[in-house]
């Protein structure tokens, strides 16, 4: 037997052939934020960057001291807004020419990494991308699995439990009070979405209306016919796991606590807001109940053509004092999630490999002994990390005068005081200090829809190392990153601006 190169991160860089493991690749990243590249740098080179967002923080670390090529939607059109579709299905149409310019002239193997496979991307590689590489899953692979009632059907297959009493409807047959008497709260899942916007959450009739409302204007004339999950809206917390198809394998990683819907963030009850790895709540019962439903829904999916990264998200319910009690699985993603983007620098904090090291290993087609993985999968340490996001206040269009910049910080008299130059959680020294990263506004950029304005446009993240939950309710930020977040906003000095021509956004 050959030695484990993966027991820890420094021995499977000390055990690294020259010129790496993934000598000779040049990456080209594709997702919303361009600092979500970080989590492949240290493996293999990212030559590129295809985003939605831009920001002051992807000018100063990913275009200068990385030196990867930025193609930005957000740095193209000088907008953000929360309509991710113009960008998924015009960017290759309006700059592919500008894109295989560039890397006409990169040497090497060019392997795209998306954060999800686009059809756009898709066609773009087809027709034009001769000898380039997808380090993805194909749109229709995707689909497969994001077919949110597939794994409802295959729940007992697969030994996987559902939330009991679940239906499949039509979004044109969903009744208000119908369901609202059966259920009380509910949940509704689109079968199909991209980056977790599929799940929506009901407990008035007033999300019941929102929601509609939304759906109609992004479905069109499919919305009667588009078929929907509903579930009962559980009291426990939403937990997730993340793994990895490899090799004949599933490499696992630990589990976390997500917030979503968080009212005194977010408008949108269907919101992700953030995850807390720090807290580190569960018996050993549930984590290890969280794994192996997470290591079988992976066997499945390998079987079944599925391979890298994917996420499975849990709902949970809660015994008569409060605690834990019932998991059960809400749905699979896959793709690469929201916490694959900072969750390989709090792995790399423990010197433990991170699980993105598996995924470009997979497309790769490195050899990953599974009795490697087991043992892996055996002695996952306890995680210090947690992410949030900021996100706009009421409806509107702003600006900023771009003066807030990106960094590590910590609270000094009741503001955010900058102290130096920070990226990752891991440019932090103490537990008193945080960054601020992934997506920073820049003067010149209009936030919000530039006709209309929006709703909880995203302004970048917070990471700590500390926890962000309410110990009392899992579901919801604590008061002391609810401030902390307001403070920085506050920082961030947004003000109205002026309306813009739809045109200049396309």
């Amino acid at each position: 037997m050959t030695a484990n190169f993966i027991e820890s991160l420094s021995t499977l860089e000390k055990s690294a052939p020259q010129g790496g493991w993934f000598k000779g690749i040049r990456l080209v990243y594709q997702g919303f934020g361009a600092m979500a590249a970080d989590m492949f740098r240290r493996f293999a080179t990212v030559d590129s960057v295809v985003s939605f967002y831009y920001g002051e923080d992807v000018a100063t670390h990913v275009e200068k001291r990385w030196g990867s090529k930025v193609f930005s939607y957000e740095k193209k059109k000088k907008v953000r807004h929360n309509a991710v579709g113009l960008f998924n299905e015009y960017f290759y149409r309006d700059y592919g020419d500008e894109i295989l310019k560039h890397l006409s002239g990169v040497d090497g193997k060019i392997a795209f990494v998306p954060f999800a496979t686009t059809k756009a991307l898709q066609d773009f590689l087809f027709e034009r991308g001769r000898g380039m590489h997808l380090f993805q899953n194909p749109v229709i692979v995707q689909n497969y699995f994001d077919y949110k009632a597939r794994l409802a059907w295959r729940a007992a297959e697969i030994g996987v439990p559902m939330p009991p009493d679940s239906t499949i409807s039509f979004f044109g047959r969903m009744d208000y009070k119908e369901l609202s008497d059966r259920y009380g709260s509910f949940v509704v899942q689109v079968p199909i979405s991209q980056a977790g916007g599929g799940t929506d959450f009901i407990h008035s009739l007033g999300d019941f209306e929102k929601i509609v409302s939304m759906r109609k204007n992004a479905l069109g004339t499919a919305f009667e016919k588009t078929p929907v999950k509903i579930t009962r809206y559980m009291a426990g917390p939403s937990l997730n796991c993340t793994g990895c198809v490899v090799g004949g394998s599933v490499v696992l990683s630990q589990p976390d606590i997500q917030i979503v819907g968080d009212p005194t963030i977010t408008t949108n009850p269907a919101q992700y807001i953030g995850s807390d790895f720090s807290l580190n709540p569960f018996s050993q019962e549930h984590k290890n109940r969280m794994l192996e439903i997470t290591a079988k829904i992976g066997v499945w999916m390998g079987k079944n053509g599925y391979r890298g990264n994917f996420g499975v998200d849990f709902l949970s319910t809660l015994t008569a004092d409060g605690k834990l009690d019932e998991i059960y699985v809400s749905e699979v993603n896959a793709r690469l999630v929201g916490e694959s983007q900072y969750l390989a620098d709090f792995q790399s904090m423990k010197n433990q490999v991170p699980l993105t090291f598996f995924h470009l290993a997979e497309f790769a087609e490195l050899d990953i002994d599974p009795r490697f993985v087991k043992t892996y999968n055996d002695n996952l340490p306890d995680l210090e990390g947690s992410a949030i996001m900021i996100f706009t206040e009421g409806k509107g269009i702003f600006s900023t005068d771009g003066e807030f910049k990106s960094g590590v910080y910590k609270i000094e008299n009741a503001k955010p005081v900058r102290l130096r130059d920070g990226l990752t959680l891991s440019d932090t020294k103490t537990r008193e200090e945080f960054v601020v990263t992934n997506g920073i506004p820049w003067k010149g950029l209009t936030i919000g829809h530039p006709r209309y304005g929006d709703e909880d446009v995203c302004l970048g993240y917070i990471m700590t190392r500390e926890s962000i939950v309410d110990p009392n309710d899992w579901k919801r930020i604590n008061k002391k990153w609810k401030s902390t977040i307001d403070m920085v906003r506050k920082e961030m000095k947004l003000a109205p601006a002026p309306k813009r021509s739809l045109k200049d956004c396309r």
